[in-house]
């Protein structure tokens, strides 16, 4: 019995952690919610046939990640990009060599132009490289020119314009997708890694092969539903509450058995 009431209480502990989590970062951006998953744990038959004593429910790692589509926040800034559709951008940590992908799109330039987030990852377009957006330029009278417009179509493709009206390509972004978003593993701060469950990554640009279309001067906004996680949250509570009583009078019980 109070093993059973023990699972109980841990399966609800565990249950209010991953809640009060999805609440935390209800404003952050490109967040996905998580989703506890919990099985039911059975001891060895008895010797009624076809009996099972139960022993409450376990918490199965990994949690799941709830990938939907969050809702476009308008902020009008040229480096923010939002994905509309499937798709997360790739980014790279010069600092442990390791890449990971994510739907938050608020990017800032460095000063060598490397386009980045905003903890330093570099943003990757298809072939993994850095994309780079050159501050200034050289116009024909020798002088530096600095970038007037950065202008990022849907499609992924970056077009700047320069203070001499001079306009240039310089690139396109780069998505990935998995054959199991489900299966990604969480790394902080909104990014992803991808593990034996989720798949290697599938790479491509936007629009193309199933990818979504960037939308330029928005940001995803977290795809918790703050209404949801709190009905979720009294239920834990309440289920917490319950074995906490049950564990006590079960404590009361074995120690009348026991005096």
């Amino acid at each position: 019995m109070i093993a059973t009431i023990r699972n109980a209480i841990n399966m609800a502990t565990t249950d209010i952690s991953i809640i009060s989590n999805n609440l935390a970062n209800s404003n952050s951006t490109g967040f996905k919610k998580s989703e506890g998953n919990f099985l039911h744990s059975y001891a060895e038959q008895t010797s009624r046939p076809g009996l099972n004593i139960g022993f409450g429910v376990v918490y199965e790692e990994p949690r799941r990640q709830d990938h939907r589509q969050g809702a476009m926040r308008v902020t009008n800034n040229s480096l923010d990009v939002a994905v509309n559709g499937g798709g997360m951008f790739m980014t790279y940590n010069p600092k442990d060599d390791t890449t990971a992908y994510t739907r938050d799109g608020s990017f800032l330039l460095d000063t060598s132009g490397n386009l980045i987030t905003t903890d330093g990852r570099r943003v990757l377009n298809r072939q993994f490289e850095a994309i780079v957006i050159p501050p200034t330029k050289i116009d024909s009278f020798g002088k530096d020119t600095l970038v007037n417009t950065i202008k990022i179509r849907e499609n992924g493709r970056i077009q700047i314009t320069y203070g001499d009206g001079t306009i240039n390509q310089i690139g396109e972004f780069g998505l990935a997708r998995f054959a199991n978003h489900a299966g990604l593993k969480p790394a902080g701060g909104g990014f992803f890694k991808d593990t034996a469950k989720s798949g290697p990554p599938i790479v491509g640009v936007p629009v193309q092969n199933n990818f979504g279309q960037l939308v330029q001067g928005h940001l995803e906004a977290s795809n918790t539903d703050v209404t949801d996680e709190l009905s979720k949250l009294m239920r834990a509570q309440q289920a917490f509450s319950g074995s906490s009583r049950l564990l006590q009078a079960a404590a009361d019980v074995t120690k009348r058995l026991i005096g």
